[in-house]
């Protein structure tokens, strides 16, 4: 039997535990965050799989492992549309042995997918890795969203209001940005004050600049660079 259909023997033993997986899924996860859940709510399976290919990981020495076994699992689903979707791929938490890991939703989620500057912004220090994972959590833009619609949303860096747009839909423009300097994981906490709310195409516009530049800039030092002229520049009303 091949390595694949091996592995495939396992999706019926995963599918008895997936309603009480699915229950403790609560917006975007990774294949990292599946593999801990089934752990804990499908030990059987676990051990199964671990009596099979080891426990995987950095330095386990098998190509194959258990966290390919639920990726596949995860991607048969996200391929024949039920249940899960694929939104791409964010940066991996440490020891998980790659740099980037597979990010999932359930059916009827709404996060968008990272995006090829996300990716690049990641590829050189595990800081802006915390940064990524931290700025994408859906609860810090919800939460920056709604202390900004107070005053009315708009982008720190272009203004844009995206008033074109019908209320409903103009929310889906605004990004989350860290307009601090990344940290190492576990040296702070993120706060709403520390976040900027930036259109989508100017953020990354901001992770290019950061990237290309290779040091960090906050919104307001990337006004020049950028082709915005600085707050304190602008002509009085």
């Amino acid at each position: 039997m091949a390595r694949k259909d091996k592995a495939e023997a396992i999706f019926p033993m995963l599918e008895k535990h997936w309603e009480s997986i699915r229950s403790k899924l609560t917006g975007p996860f990774t294949t990292q965050t599946f593999r801990t859940l089934v752990e804990e709510e499908a030990p059987d399976v676990w051990a199964e799989m671990v009596r099979r290919w080891g426990p995987g990981g950095r330095g386990s020495g098998h190509f194959y492992s258990p966290a390919n076994v639920l990726y596949n699992y995860l991607n048969d689903k996200a391929r024949k549309q039920t249940a899960v979707i694929r939104l791409g791929f964010v940066p991996a938490a440490k020891g998980w042995g790659t740099r980037i890991v597979m990010q999932w939703e359930l059916v009827g989620g709404t996060t968008l997918p990272p995006t090829q500057e996300d990716i690049e912004f990641v590829e050189a220090k595990q800081k802006y890795r915390t940064h990524l994972v931290r700025e994408r959590a859906p609860g810090i833009r919800n939460k920056l969203l709604k202390q900004r619609a107070a005053t009315g949303l708009s982008c720190d860096l272009c203004k844009r209001t995206g008033s074109e747009f019908e209320e409903s839909i103009r929310n889906a423009i605004f990004e989350a940005h860290h307009n601090t300097a990344p940290v190492s994981a576990g040296e702070r906490t993120t706060k709403i004050s520390d976040m900027a709310l930036l259109c989508a195409c100017c953020h990354r516009a901001v992770h290019r600049l950061v990237t290309v530049r290779k040091h960090w800039f906050t919104v307001e030092e990337a006004r020049s660079p950028l082709g915005f002229e600085k707050a304190s520049e602008k002509p009085a009303a």
